[in-house]
């Protein structure tokens, strides 16, 4: 008798004993993929402590720190990584509404503990759709030396209001089991890295399998998550990158005007960096080598003293060869 074989996730979790062992391991796995846990001023921030300079890592609505899972295993051969989940999200323990007044002053807060353990140490933004609104809208920092945006585009988001509304409405709120979000996401291309999925779709939930962020009620702070995002990325006064889906998601005239890295990912969706994490590392890894991003304050000093022409950062490269892919 032939008898279709069990996926992983089913065949390890099909027992209510296991499904419970599963959530519990779902909130706790995040030191698989990072070294360190604290909880600071009820924020959760994770970290990877390696090489300078420092990437800060922000997730998007409805997420959490661990949409960066695989990303970061890349980006630690080169940098240190932080990340945090944001408000309500996550293993997060603060309860503040959404706005994005409340979201920027958290940020800035991770990024002053950021700044208390490594006070001489640059940081780069990383930015994810609502988490590239949050890292735009921040107050611009000496030490801030780079603002990396994944799939925000403000004229976009305007324009998509309407079709998020009926995506949201039109999906499911419970699942049956992780195995059912897993494929759901996988299915309808919300991520189509299955390595991916499996990481992070068990902490977009809660105990009772139902979304852990209700991103329906989240939408009376839509308009001012997307305002001024594209004046924050213009007046940037550091080095810039963008990644998008779709090359019809940017203009074609500010594509041809820019004086800044753009990236066209068109074999992935919005979650650009769980559908190809090392392509990713590998155009970041360039950007700061290229563009040539100071990793230190004494390397900023030293910029200011050569000029662009004349400096080189220190800063270590990626060691993966992707030839087909620049």
């Amino acid at each position: 008798m032939n008898v279709k074989p069990l996926s992983i996730l089913q065949e390890q979790f099909e027992t209510q004993k296991s499904l419970f062992s599963l959530k519990k391991k779902a909130k706790h796995n995040w030191n698989q993929y990072y070294e360190n846990l604290i909880i600071y001023n009820g924020i959760p921030i994770y970290s990877i402590i390696k090489s300078e300079p420092i990437i800060l890592l922000i997730h998007g609505a409805g997420h959490c720190a661990m949409t960066f899972a695989l990303l970061i295993q890349e980006l630690k051969t080169f940098c240190s990584c932080f990340s945090y989940d944001i408000i309500s999200h996550g293993q997060s323990e603060r309860k503040e509404t959404l706005t994005m007044q409340n979201l920027i002053m958290e940020c800035q807060t991770v990024i002053e503990y950021i700044r208390m353990k490594f006070p001489n140490t640059n940081i780069i933004l990383l930015g994810h759709s609502l988490g590239a609104a949050i890292a735009s809208k921040l107050k611009h920092q000496s030490y801030i030396r780079g603002l990396i945006v994944i799939d925000m585009i403000e004229n976009k988001a305007f324009e998509s209001i309407q079709i998020m509304d009926y995506s949201l409405r039109k999906r499911p709120n419970i699942f049956s089991s992780y195995d059912s979000a897993i494929n759901y996401h996988l299915q309808n291309s919300i991520i189509r890295n299955p390595n991916s999925a499996q990481i992070t779709v068990p902490n977009y939930l809660n105990e009772k399998l139902e979304w852990k962020v209700d991103l329906i009620e989240t939408k009376i702070y839509w308009d001012q998550w997307f305002d001024g995002i594209q004046n924050g990325f213009d007046t940037f006064p550091f080095q810039k990158m963008l990644f998008i889906a779709e090359s019809d998601r940017i203009p074609t005239e500010q594509f041809l005007k820019s004086r800044y890295p753009i990236h066209i990912f068109e074999n992935s969706g919005h979650n650009i960096h769980e559908d190809e994490p090392i392509r990713m590392a590998k155009h970041i890894s360039d950007f700061l080598y290229q563009q040539r991003v100071p990793i230190n304050s004494f390397e900023s000093e030293k910029l200011k003293q050569l000029g662009i022409i004349g400096f080189r950062p220190k800063v270590l490269q990626y060691k993966v060869e992707l030839k087909d892919i620049i």
